[in-house]
């Protein structure tokens, strides 16, 4: 006669009862893990830990990202900045670089701010006022850019 004994407790599987938020954050993991982003409609969505992006872990940098037409912006540790990487002035897009408070556009040396004043529209001939800024939230490691706004 063989007999055995088993514990029920050690066989219980222990269920992982997940939000709605850490189930989109999951979600958006998978979505963003081939490039760092993930365009659905006006919506982008960026992993900034991705190697595409992780630029963006470290204050004061900044990544143009061309593919979807923007110009990120780590402004501080808990705030990132998306702003029309379209330049004011003639429409140039990717000749940009960042100093504290401004891009500057390479092609014909203007400036242009990161405030909320006046804003100077994409081809414009503008040469000063501030770039066309995007409603942003982060979700941990998640960025998203709502072009809608």
């Amino acid at each position: 006669m063989i007999s055995s004994c088993s514990n029920d407790e050690d066989q219980e599987e222990v269920e992982e009862i997940l939000t709605e938020e850490e189930m989109t954050y999951l979600i958006l993991k998978e979505k963003t893990s081939k490039n760092g982003s993930f365009l659905e409609g006006k919506i982008l969505y960026v992993d900034t830990t991705h190697e595409n992006y992780s630029k963006l872990l470290s204050v004061g940098e900044f990544i143009n990202d061309n593919d979807h037409y923007v110009l990120l912006l780590r402004k501080t540790d808990e705030e990132l900045l998306a702003f029309s990487n379209c330049c004011p002035h003639l429409g140039t897009s990717n000749r940009w670089s960042y100093s504290i408070g401004g891009f500057r556009c390479a092609n014909h040396g203007n400036s242009y701010g990161t405030g909320t004043g006046f804003v100077a529209n994409c081809s414009s001939k503008s040469r000063s006022g501030n770039l066309k800024q995007y409603t942003t939230f982060l979700n941990k490691d998640i960025l998203t850019v709502d072009f809608d706004s």
